[in-house]
C-alpha cells in the first residue's frame, strides 16, 4: 500500500512539474501575443462594438493670432453579420458632436444596400462588399497591418486578458495612411496621400485568452505634407462584446421607403 502510494505521489508530482514547464514554454511575447491577436482579428466576421473617437483640427500656428481649432466627438454603437456573405447585414447608430450641435445618423446594410437616417431623410444606395468593409474600417479606426509594422511592444496579463502597448514604425505610418485614403477614396473633396502624413501613431490593445480583441485605444497625429501649418489629432477607444460569436442584427420595418441615390453623384436615382 506504501509503495503504491509513492507511485501515485511521485506520478502526480511529475504530472505537475510537467504542466508547468509546458505553462511557461507556452508563454508568448509581447510580439507573438500582437500577431496572434492580428491573425484573429483578421477571422472575424461577426461583431458587436461600441466606440468613442474624439478629434481636434488645429490649423494654422497654435500660438499665433490666426490660429484656431475645432474639436468634435462622435459615439457609435455597431453590430454586424457578415460570416455569411449571400446574407451580410449592419446595424450601427452614431452621435456626432461639433460647434455645439448634435448630429445623430443610422446606418443599415443589407440585401447589397446601404441605408442611412439623418435629420428627417432615409436614403439607400448600392454598395458592394468590399466598400462596406471599407466604411467599416473608416468609422473604426480597424487596420489589417502586419506585425512587421509595429514596435515599442509591451505586454502586460491580467485577470485572462492580456494588453499590448504599441506604436508603428515609420513604414508602418506609411503604410496605414495608403489604407486610410484607400477607406476614403469615395469620399469627395479627401485629401490624397501625397498632401498630408502621419507622424504619430501609438495605442493600446487588450485581448482574451483567445486572442480575440476586447478593447483597443488607439492616438494618432496627422499633418500636411505641403509645409502648411496645423494637424488633426485623434483619440480612438473601441470596445468589442463577446468577440469571435455569432451575432444577431435587427433591422428597421421601414426599409423599402428609403430613397435610392446614386452612389456616385449622391443625386436621387430615377
Amino acid at each position: 500500500m506504501k509503495k503504491s502510494l509513492k507511485k501515485i505521489m511521485a506520478l502526480t508530482l511529475t504530472c505537475l512539474l510537467l504542466f508547468s514547464i509546458t505553462a511557461c514554454a507556452k508563454k508568448k511575447s509581447a510580439k507573438e501575443v500582437m500577431e496572434s491577436s492580428i491573425e484573429q482579428s483578421q477571422k472575424m466576421k461577426d461583431f458587436d462594438m461600441s466606440g468613442n473617437m474624439n478629434y481636434k483640427i488645429e490649423s494654422g500656428e497654435s500660438d499665433s493670432e490666426t490660429g484656431s481649432s475645432i474639436e468634435l466627438g462622435m459615439k457609435f454603437d455597431a453590430k454586424a453579420k457578415m460570416s455569411d456573405e449571400d446574407k451580410i447585414q449592419m446595424n450601427m447608430q452614431s452621435t456626432t458632436n461639433m460647434l455645439g450641435q448634435s448630429i445623430k445618423v443610422n446606418v443599415y446594410y443589407t440585401d447589397g444596400y446601404y441605408y442611412m437616417e439623418s435629420n428627417g431623410q432615409k436614403m439607400k444606395m448600392k454598395m458592394d462588399i468590399e466598400e462596406l468593409q471599407k466604411q467599416i474600417q473608416n468609422t473604426t479606426g480597424k487596420t489589417s497591418l502586419p506585425i512587421k509594422y509595429y514596435t515599442d511592444l509591451k505586454l502586460e496579463e491580467k485577470d485572462n486578458q492580456m494588453t499590448i502597448q504599441y506604436s508603428l514604425n515609420e513604414d508602418g505610418l506609411n503604410k496605414y495612411l495608403e489604407e486610410i485614403m484607400s477607406q476614403m477614396s469615395s469620399l469627395s473633396d479627401t485629401a490624397s496621400a501625397d498632401e498630408v502624413k502621419v507622424t504619430s501613431f501609438s495605442g493600446t490593445r487588450t485581448v482574451n485568452e483567445d486572442y480575440m480583441p476586447v478593447k483597443e485605444n488607439i492616438k494618432m497625429v496627422m499633418e500636411s505634407n505641403q509645409k502648411e501649418a496645423g494637424k488633426v489629432s485623434v483619440d480612438m477607444t473601441v470596445t468589442y462584446k463577446n468577440p469571435g460569436k455569432e451575432v444577431k442584427v435587427t433591422l428597421p420595418n421601414d426599409l423599402s421607403s428609403y430613397q435610392e441615390i446614386s452612389s456616385q453623384t449622391g443625386q436621387t436615382s430615377n
